[in-house]
């Protein structure tokens, strides 16, 4: 009953926390432009790298990183290697309630690889990231976009 979801609500609420603290811990001096704690990140098709899950999703003026909370899985993306930004309504298999933020992006071994993230205001986030794609893979942070509540 409430019991068994006052501890689920706890353990979510403890998780997103360290998550965010260890985040600012291991990045200092990083500049956040967008960020949004509890993202999902889908599976990666083609199984060269498994990454699914809660996370912190953070774009900063160069990197779009994912941590997913618990467990030691993290995704850093370099703006350079991105070659969409976008939304879909689904992605492997899966439908998000709301648009999906879909992202391609090249591999340093050459090959490509996608995901999708369930976030708030996902076109705010494609938009904003195609903004870094096409400044040479440098986003200069714009007033308005945290006035919009673009980063949750």
């Amino acid at each position: 009953g409430v019991g068994v979801l006052a501890v689920l609500w706890w353990i979510v609420f403890n998780a997103s926390r360290k998550a965010a603290l260890e985040w600012k811990k291991n990045n200092p001096g990083e500049e956040v432009i967008l960020y949004a704690n509890g993202a999902n990140c889908f599976a990666f098709p083609g199984e060269k790298f498994t990454l699914r899950g809660n996370g912190l999703l953070v774009l900063t003026s160069t990197d779009l990183h994912f941590d997913m909370w618990g467990l030691k899985k993290e995704l850093k993306i370099d703006l350079r290697a991105i070659e969409h930004a976008g939304t879909v309504k689904s992605f492997a298999g899966r439908r998000g309630r709301l648009p999906l933020l879909h992202i391609i992006f090249r591999m340093p071994d050459g090959g490509k690889l996608e995901t999708a993230f369930a976030v708030g205001n996902a076109q705010n986030w494609a938009d904003i990231i195609r903004t870094g794609i096409a400044g040479g893979g440098k986003i200069k942070f714009q007033k308005e976009w945290s006035e919009n509540g673009s980063g949750t």
